[in-house]
């Protein structure tokens, strides 16, 4: 009986220390809220979603507790502060006070307002806005759009919906080719790892690489190779398939592993043109001989700028014409020809003027030209009869290691020069003062030569038939380079002779020279 009680007693003491604790043995505790979330329809949010035209990216949010705040924080490259501000957004949007942002959010497929706050589940749709990424940028790159979701509660959750963009190739030629210095640039976007972008003359075997100057922009430029020329003078040319030129259609293109992943075409201007090249402009100049003048054959056309000139005087009439004899009316040409009036009188044509005067010839070579691309070469047409020397000058300036006898030689120069004044060469009966070479020297007392090209015609070569014109290409050797001739300087010299050692009286008095058709190679 006493333990029946004593139990008793016990089950009423704990009853008792349960009310006191305020637990009358139920579970009255209701469970935490549960916090939002947000989810892609279809797709993990925690994994880079790429940036493809048609995409879906649907969002859900949940929000038991009832949303009171939504906000969208994006970093992108693309939809920057700057660019968003153009449509009415920014960086940072707030879905619930959207303010003056309401109609662009929804335009964008953004829900703002009472569309929002207080929902507990929403879903919005913004399929068309990420493609458009695609359109306004094209580097590979991520754009985030880090969603931040509060309840009523306090509760919130944050993710960042990444979208990566593949950027695609693409290469575009920049219209800036410059060409004296034989350059141009291309932009390649999203050249791929272990690619390069590459240039050639269209049709051409082989591939240059461009360089890569900053960003993604190329620079298609000239290789220069060194070498010594005839007088121990160091000459400088561009590398066969590298720089660009005048008159020329180029391919470009991003290739990797041989194989072309983008290409694209250009052009470059026509370049110069040399007046009077095809020798088809003639008119007559009266010039003085001994005592008398005459008009004489002169090689630029009625009114035009003079550009060339020759010997031809009142007494040597002959040293440069117009002939179609050999070539037929269709291709005149000018005939150079050497004669024998006591002292040799050597058939010349060049640029520059000519005076003659008390037995004495005076030449100032080089005319003014308004050079916009560099040439590679002076292309042009010839003949020529060379025999073995017959006239030597036997006082004064007497040309040393040359008799009669020993074989002549014919020549046609080109020199590409910045002078201040014309170079004159004065030729008398004994003295010859200003007598240059430009592959002897790099500079004369007007000014540099900054490149030239040169073609000696020895006997051992001589057409007599002087059948046919041929066609020649004289390469540029530069000393200078980077130099360009200085506007309204004298800047071109173009000179053809019977005989070589013409300004010195000595040669063969019977060469004869055709000339024709001279143009520039690029």
């Amino acid at each position: 009986m006493k333990k029946l009680v004593s139990m008793t007693m016990a089950m009423a003491m704990m009853a008792a220390l349960f009310v006191a604790c305020g637990d009358d043995g139920t579970d009255d505790e209701t469970p935490p809220p549960a916090v939002p979330t947000i989810a892609l329809d279809g797709g993990d949010i925690d994994q880079p979603q790429e940036i493809t035209n048609p995409m879906s990216v649907k969002i859900g949010v949940t929000a038991p507790g009832a949303i009171a705040g939504f906000t969208v924080t994006i970093d992108s490259p693309a939809l920057t502060a700057e660019m968003l501000a153009t449509v009415g957004l920014a960086t940072e949007l707030n879905l619930v006070n959207p303010g003056s942002m309401a109609e662009a959010l929804g335009a964008l497929g953004f829900p703002s307002g009472e569309a929002v706050s207080g929902k507990t589940a929403l879903t919005f749709d913004i399929s068309k806005l990420v493609p458009m990424i695609a359109q306004i940028y094209n580097e590979t790159s991520d754009h985030k759009f880090i969603l931040k979701v509060t309840d009523a509660k306090g509760k919130s959750t944050t993710k960042t919906l990444t979208c990566h963009l593949t950027g695609k190739v693409a290469l575009a030629y920049n219209n800036d080719a410059d060409l004296w210095a034989n350059t141009a640039t291309v932009t390649a976007a999203n050249v791929p790892d272990g690619g390069s972008v590459q240039y050639r003359v269209k049709g051409a075997a082989d591939w240059t690489d461009a360089v890569l100057v900053e960003g993604s922009k190329y620079r298609l430029a000239p290789v220069y190779e060194t070498s010594k020329n005839a007088a121990g003078l160091d000459v400088h040319t561009i590398k066969a398939g590298t720089g660009v030129f005048a008159a020329t259609n180029y391919e470009v293109r991003i290739a990797k592993d041989g194989q072309t992943v983008d290409s694209k075409e250009f052009a470059t201007a026509a370049g110069d043109k040399i007046p009077n090249g095809d020798m088809s402009g003639w008119s007559t100049v009266s010039r003085a001989g001994l005592g008398s003048s005459a008009d004489v054959a002169y090689p630029n056309a009625e009114g035009a700028d003079a550009f060339w000139d020759c010997g031809n005087n009142g007494v040597t009439t002959t040293l440069c014409v117009s002939t179609e004899e050999k070539f037929g009316k269709a291709v005149p040409a000018a005939k150079l020809a050497s004669m024998n009036m006591f002292v040799l009188a050597a058939g010349n044509l060049f640029t520059g003027s000519f005076n003659y005067a008390s037995f004495t010839g005076t030449v100032d070579f080089g005319r003014k030209y308004a050079w916009t691309a560099r040439p590679s070469a002076l292309k042009l047409k010839y003949t020529a009869t060379v025999g073995a020397i017959d006239m030597v000058r036997t006082s004064g300036d007497v040309l040393e290691g040359v008799a009669k006898g020993d074989p002549d030689n014919a020549r046609i120069f080109v020199a590409i020069v910045d002078w201040t004044a014309p170079h004159q060469v004065v030729s008398g009966m004994t003295t010859t003062e200003g007598a240059w070479d430009p592959v002897k020297a790099n500079t004369v007392a007007e000014g540099k030569i900054i490149g030239y090209g040169s073609l000696t015609i020895p006997a051992s070569e001589s057409d007599a038939s002087d059948a046919a014109l041929k066609d020649t290409e004289l390469p540029i050797y530069w000393y200078d380079k980077t130099a360009k001739p200085a506007e309204g300087n004298y800047s071109l010299v173009i000179s053809c002779a019977c005989n070589a050692y013409g300004d010195f009286f000595t040669g063969c008095s019977k060469n004869t020279m055709y000339v024709d058709d001279f143009e520039w190679v690029y």
